[in-house]
């Protein structure tokens, strides 16, 4: 048997097995551990996964896990395994490592070693990051912007962040125009330009500034990151998809990368592969509401009620809202037990009282059991909050 004729084999067989692939359940449920503050865990997991595989990441994420520990001497023994591996990798970390012991003299040392790489902490971070506030206390702020570390333009991209923190954004707009008058091969300045333009909402203009961002560099993820924001909120649902695609390449232990992935999957109609992707995601995350909201939407989409069913009550078990009830009266209503369908929608719309479409469908579950003149009281209410489909039913049933 071939080589080629097992890997067509398993595809038809086992076509979940390579789209499972994509995301590592391991590596990721040790990166969720740090960003929920299960350090020791993620300390244990990591020793695992160093000796299977010395990745670069895996030795910052262990800095980052003995840093947050308080346990300042491990985290600089692993900084000084990962230099080995990948020189200046870890200067950001020894920076903040020395700052938070007030070793005044290795501190400025680290600042240099990190400015001086390709790694350099943006002057803003070094700036407004708690991490950093130790710089002020040990009076390095002067010496970092008397040295040249940075240069004039690096300094007004600072000024135009801090103009944006402030919602300062026509201050800032004149100042990201100044820099670009000058150099329009500046990205992260295209891309402060795209944020601005954002936060104004204009949605069109800040897509054209973050395309601009990343024809100059095609790998920074808060690029990609933006403009899936972007193509996400003018329903460019492919688009969007693509670029996250990209960033969990770039960054494949970002879990939300992988959340807005699913989320993508479903809008575009890819139902089987939102499934497979939330069902992995939820072995990570088993209690994460949303996550199961949209695996119930995916199983509801490809009539897989008991599952869809089962999915929106383990949701609803952490927290409920009315696009919660709408879905779980949906799902009711399509296995004919209209009576939880019309108790669901009665929750929606105590919540949301003013929704057409809700009062529409309500209306449908009481026709359904017999409840006409209930229907019409609903489909009458349906009509005035602008609902269509209340418009019909009206029309159809209640003359």
């Amino acid at each position: 048997m071939s080589i080629r004729f097992v890997y067509i084999l398993i595809i038809i067989l086992f076509p979940g097995i390579l789209f499972s692939q994509n995301i590592r359940i391991r590596e990721l449920q040790t990166f969720v551990d740090i960003k929920q503050g299960n350090y020791s865990k993620a300390v244990d997991s990591l020793d695992i996964l160093i000796s299977e595989n010395p990745d670069p990441e895996f030795y910052l994420a262990k800095v980052e896990a003995f840093y947050e520990l308080g346990n300042y001497q491990k985290a600089l023994e692993y900084c000084n395994e990962l230099d080995k591996i990948k020189q200046f990798y870890s200067s950001e970390y020894k920076v903040k490592i020395f700052l938070s012991i007030s070793d005044s003299e290795n501190a400025k040392i680290a600042l240099e070693e990190n400015l001086r790489s390709k790694y350099k902490i943006s002057l803003f971070d070094l700036m407004n990051n708690i991490e950093f506030a130790g710089i002020y206390n040990l009076g390095l702020d002067q010496y970092i912007l008397s040295a040249n570390f940075y240069s004039q333009t690096e300094k007004q991209i600072y000024q135009v962040e801090r103009l944006i923190q402030n919602n300062k954004y026509t201050q800032a707009l004149f100042v990201v125009n100044e820099i670009l008058s000058r150099n329009n091969n500046i990205a992260q300045a295209h891309y402060l330009k795209s944020r601005i333009a954002y936060f104004e909402g204009d949605l069109q203009g800040a897509l054209q500034s973050i395309n601009s961002a990343i024809e100059l560099k095609k790998s920074r993820s808060e690029y990609l990151k933006q403009r899936v924001t972007l193509n996400k909120e003018i329903n460019k649902y492919n688009a969007a998809l693509q670029d996250i695609n990209k960033l969990t390449r770039i960054d494949p232990y970002e879990i939300d990368s992988y959340i807005i992935k699913a989320d993508l999957l479903f809008k575009t109609e890819n139902f089987d592969k939102a499934i497979n992707l939330t069902n992995s995601i939820l072995k990570v995350l088993p209690e994460n509401p949303d996550v199961l909201y949209l695996s119930s939407k995916s199983y509801f989409k490809n009539k897989d009620y008991f599952e869809a069913l089962k999915a929106i009550n383990q949701s609803m078990q952490i927290k409920s809202n009315k696009d919660f009830y709408e879905l779980r009266g949906d799902i009711y209503s399509a296995t004919n037990t209209y009576e939880y369908a019309i108790r669901d929608y009665s929750m929606y719309l105590d919540i949301e009282p003013y929704n057409g479409d809700i009062y529409a469908k309500k209306g449908f579950a009481r026709l359904k059991l017999g409840d006409k003149k209930g229907a019409c009281s609903d489909w009458e209410k349906g009509k005035r909050y602008g609902s269509y489909e209340a418009i019909v039913y009206l029309e159809k049933y209640c003359k």
